[in-house]
């Protein structure tokens, strides 16, 4: 397939408004850390205080020195409470130190957010809403929306003490028209994100834990991560996501591994059910990935991962991959050139 029959894939799916599907891969581009950086972070950093924890840390990292790989490690131990919220404040450490720095560059316009390019060219349209769904924690959809000054929804009030006021009842309005909006799931949580000693939940636009008594509201692999989203805010951002699955014309997924059972199997159902477009996006698409295009895409699909070279292109009529001498196609920024 030449340069022209993949812009035009692109350009269907574009067309189509399509629902967004941010993972971790996403935010690598502007140095968020990979899950083997967070692993390495938290192992680092970890101080055990008595012999329960160091007996669970211990089994943690005898998983984690098979493979490196925190998810698989943290979802086969039993963890004491005390320990879970050591590894969720450690997770919060990490990836927040990286966020500032993408705040610091944005601030001094030295990055540049493709994800905001995509969003501004989206709603040159008559759109006027585009959602992202999203695993990741960091703020970085947030920053490319302020980088073309698009308004966004997370569920809490504006303000610098955010009350949570649900997903359905934040709006924008100016001289009583609706606001041009991209509504943000964060089906994870978010740095910003935090849960009181008395259970209160509230937003802190923060890059420093305001005390001990606020643990940051974000939820880590492990056994407890279903547990954890049965409540608010969670469940009814899984709810929300849900329905911008489901109602999806077309999906745009960067970076994302489809490994996580909040969100790739209403991702599955419509395309099963509409066999609406789709284009996933990765330096390296996962196995999971690669198997879902194979076997579960429909006939409208196109992946693209880097490649030695180039870039390799999976199609329904290639489903081993393609070979192509560009070395940009993979990335968001590559994906724009072909659609704006």
């Amino acid at each position: 397939m030449d340069r022209d029959g993949i812009a035009k894939l692109a350009q269907d799916c574009f067309q189509e408004c399509p629902t967004i599907v941010l993972g971790s891969g996403a935010s690598m581009h502007h140095g968020l850390p990979s899950m083997d950086m967070l692993s390495n972070y938290i192992r680092t950093n970890m101080k055990t205080e008595d012999e329960s924890e160091e007996t669970a840390w211990k089994q943690v990292n005898r998983a984690l020195e098979n493979d490196n790989h925190l998810e698989t490690a943290l979802e086969k131990q039993n963890l004491p409470h005390s320990l879970l919220s050591k590894i969720i404040r450690l997770t919060w450490q990490c990836i927040n130190e990286k966020d500032k720095v993408v705040l610091e560059t944005a601030i001094s316009c030295h990055v540049a957010f493709p994800l905001g390019e995509l969003l501004s060219g989206i709603f040159r349209s008559t759109q006027i809403e585009v959602h992202i769904v999203t695993t990741n924690y960091d703020r970085v959809a947030e920053y490319a929306c302020n980088s073309r000054g698009i308004l966004f929804q997370t569920g809490f009030a504006p303000g610098y003490v955010q009350k949570w006021e649900g997903t359905e009842h934040v709006n924008f309005s100016h001289r009583r028209k609706k606001c041009r909006v991209v509504k943000i799931w964060k089906v994870h949580g978010s740095l910003d994100w935090f849960q009181t000693e008395n259970e209160k939940i509230v937003g802190l636009p923060l890059f420093e834990r305001p005390s001990a008594d606020y643990t940051p509201l974000i939820v880590t692999p492990g056994p407890y991560k279903f547990q954890k989203t049965h409540d608010d805010p969670f469940r009814s951002i899984i709810n929300g996501a849900d329905k911008a699955l489901k109602n999806a014309a077309a999906f745009l997924c960067v970076g994302y591994g489809f490994r996580d059972q909040h969100i790739h199997p209403k991702i599955y159902d419509r395309c099963r059910e509409k066999n609406i477009p789709i284009i996933v996006l990765a330096k390296k698409l996962t196995q999971e990935a690669r198997d879902f295009l194979k076997q579960r895409a429909g006939t409208n699909y196109m992946g693209i991962e880097l490649a030695s070279g180039g870039s390799k292109i999976y199609l329904p009529q290639n489903t081993d991959g393609l070979n192509v001498n560009d070395s940009e196609l993979w990335s968001l920024s590559g994906f724009n050139k072909l659609v704006l």
